[in-house]
């Protein structure tokens, strides 16, 4: 019975730290504030950081009313740089939080998986300061987003196989005579009825790549500019000049596409 009664008591007074950023009470508080805190609790996004060191939450556990364990995979290079290991090496860590009244907390955290460090009273920041820690993530995570954008759009390259011009003999074309034949893997662009050897290949970002080639002993630049998923833009010159129009392409259907392949095998 008194088992269930403390089990009970526990359930009741579960207490979870207020999410942001905390400091250490006394001289310089608002300025560590300002700078982000000693302390910052994200249990929302599974996170506790510090000062050039975060970690990812792995378990939660409460081990008593107002007290919670967490255990933590954590990056920190100067820890890594302080025991010589690679600066990627992760640690298993452990921090202890344990509510002292409604706006400040005990603290204690394990180094290299070991309590070196005794407990410190963390308080948490005042609104302004918070406000401007929710605003630099929120920044951070936009410009992370923006990178990941530009990244993947840097990587377009044109599909390999037979384009033709989206005109009216456009299945005709893609069957018997396409305008371009696309083999990046190989180094092999075919256009009309030159064959060329790509000897660069330039991505420019977002869309479109440069090829370097020679077709058939005349040094070429091919540009290919992608227009949507399944056309894009051909535009050949040599020798500083461009050599006939811009021509728009379509990505030829897959029986097209098979086709082609099975004729290329015969040959």
């Amino acid at each position: 019975m008194q088992a269930l009664a403390q089990d009970a008591k526990l359930a009741i007074e579960k207490w979870r730290p207020r999410e942001g950023t905390y400091a250490s009470p006394g001289k310089g508080f608002a300025e560590t504030c300002g700078e982000f805190g000693d302390l910052a609790i994200a249990l929302r996004e599974k996170s506790v950081s510090g000062h050039e060191w975060g970690c990812k939450i792995g378990k939660l556990t409460d081990i008593g009313p107002g007290a919670i364990k967490i255990e933590m995979t954590c990056s920190d290079y100067n820890l890594a740089e302080d025991l010589k290991k690679p600066e990627e090496t992760e640690f298993e860590e452990v921090i202890l939080l344990k509510k002292i009244d409604g706006k400040s907390m005990s603290v204690r955290k394990t180094i290299d998986g070991k309590f070196k460090d005794p407990e410190w009273r963390a308080v948490y920041c005042p609104t302004d300061a918070q406000r401007m820690y929710v605003e630099a993530i929120a920044t951070n995570r936009a410009e992370a987003e923006k990178r990941a954008a530009d990244e993947k759009r840097e990587k377009w390259q044109p599909r390999d196989g037979a384009y033709a011009n989206p005109g009216a003999d456009f299945d005709d074309r893609c069957a018997n005579h396409p305008d371009l034949i696309v083999r990046l893997p190989q180094s092999a662009v075919t256009i009309g009825a030159t064959s060329c050897y790509v000897a660069h290949a330039l991505v420019n970002p977002p869309s479109s790549v440069t090829l370097n080639a020679n077709c058939e002993g005349l040094a070429t630049t091919v540009a290919l500019s992608k227009i949507d998923d399944q056309s894009l833009l051909l535009r050949k010159s040599g020798h500083g000049q461009a050599a006939g129009p811009d021509q728009q392409l379509r990505y030829c259907p897959e029986t097209a596409q098979r086709a082609y392949n099975d004729s290329k095998k015969v040959k």
